[in-house]
């Protein structure tokens, strides 16, 4: 089940992607409205990641082609932000939590010219927004992952986008943080900024996003919370794991989810 959008921010045809030959994400289509919160759901290994690597260039398609805002990425790279997942980072480079969020306002200095006064405030307004205030001065490698995470999410802040892709962002933080940035992204798309987030929690995902891709190497759904979050399209998504759905299936079936509040 796919819902076509008029002007849609990004546009995905027949994309596949294979390591060694064999296919990660199969024929996916799927195009999504700008200004929402999009959760990508799946089961490990439904290729959820990879979805987002395609989008953002990082790797190459066997088929099919990626539009961002009716254009290549190249012409709009400027307008995207990438949080990747945090254990493909290493951590240990020697920099400060301030160092790192700089980095997220290089792409609008352009070259040679050095962060200065107006850009060290903005990191720091980041860094007010996710509650790291108070860590600009410590070494990146010294936080917990959960800070570390909140730190790379305030980065992506700093680049002022409109497009922010974010690869397991909650992976590793507590109930608290989530929420707190779950908030954040939500007061992000009211300003009119399109945040898709790949999730591994059903449970949380039926209470933040608006719009979800529902991925199992293929693309089962793409649509908005009240037409995709059914228990048919949850267990075409995660086959027989039952385990997963109950909680979410009682919450259907008790009507306490109502998919038309926000």
């Amino acid at each position: 089940m796919i819902n076509h959008v008029e002007s849609p921010i990004i546009e995905i045809h027949d994309l596949t992607v294979s390591y060694d030959q064999s296919p990660v994400l199969w024929n996916v289509d799927l195009s999504l409205p700008s200004g929402k919160l999009i959760g990508i759901l799946g089961p490990n290994g439904a290729g959820k990641s990879t979805l987002i690597k395609a989008i953002m260039g990082l790797v190459s398609p066997s088929g099919g082609y990626v539009k961002l805002f009716d254009k290549s990425l190249e012409e709009v790279r400027s307008r995207i932000s990438y949080v990747p997942q945090r254990e493909s980072v290493d951590w240990n480079f020697p920099a400060s939590v301030l160092d790192v969020v700089l980095m997220g306002t290089y792409g609008k200095l352009g070259l040679f010219k050095r962060p200065g006064k107006k850009e060290k405030e903005l990191a720091m307004e980041c860094l007010e927004k996710v509650g790291m205030h108070g860590f600009a001065k410590r070494q990146i490698s010294e936080l917990s992952g959960g800070q570390q995470q909140r730190v790379f999410i305030a980065r992506s802040l700093a680049q002022n986008a409109d497009l922010y892709l974010m690869d397991e962002p909650f992976a590793g933080v507590d109930m608290a943080t989530e929420t707190a940035i779950f908030e954040l992204l939500k007061q992000m798309t009211a300003e009119g900024k399109t945040v898709v987030v790949v999730h591994h929690d059903i449970y949380s995902a039926v209470n933040y996003f608006d719009w979800f891709i529902m991925l199992n190497l293929h693309l089962v759904a793409s649509g908005p919370k009240e037409t995709v979050i059914t228990e048919e399209l949850l267990r075409k998504t995660y086959g027989g794991k039952l385990n997963l759905l109950t909680k979410v299936s009682e919450l259907i079936r008790q009507k306490e989810f109502n998919p038309l509040k926000n």
